[in-house]
């Protein structure tokens, strides 16, 4: 869910275990830091968030989830397909 403060990831939500070596170091860090906090707990080859959370950005909450960079504005869809980027684009042009 995008807010004013940034995006949050949901409790309950599920993320990759596993990084790419070319993950950003600030989202490694951020990734060991929440583990850390208990607001993750490994679940296998998975994630759990145990704890909802509320990154700076939509691209640090993918990144944070798919253990890899990520561009948060097309990763992230609503249940029917739509990307934010297209859902923030709508709100720009409608009345």
């Amino acid at each position: 869910m995008e807010t004013s403060e940034g995006s949050v990831v949901f409790e309950c939500s599920q993320g990759r275990a596993d990084t790419v070596p070319s993950l950003h170091r600030y989202v490694q860090v951020l990734r060991e830091r929440l583990l850390a906090e208990g607001v993750m707990k490994p679940e296998g080859k998975h994630l759990r968030f145990i704890k909802s959370h509320l990154c700076d950005s939509p691209s640090t909450a993918a990144a944070v989830v798919l253990g890899r960079t990520a561009n948060g504005r097309i990763e992230w869809k609503d249940e029917t397909g739509v990307t934010l980027r297209q859902r923030q684009e709508a709100a720009l042009t409608s009345p």
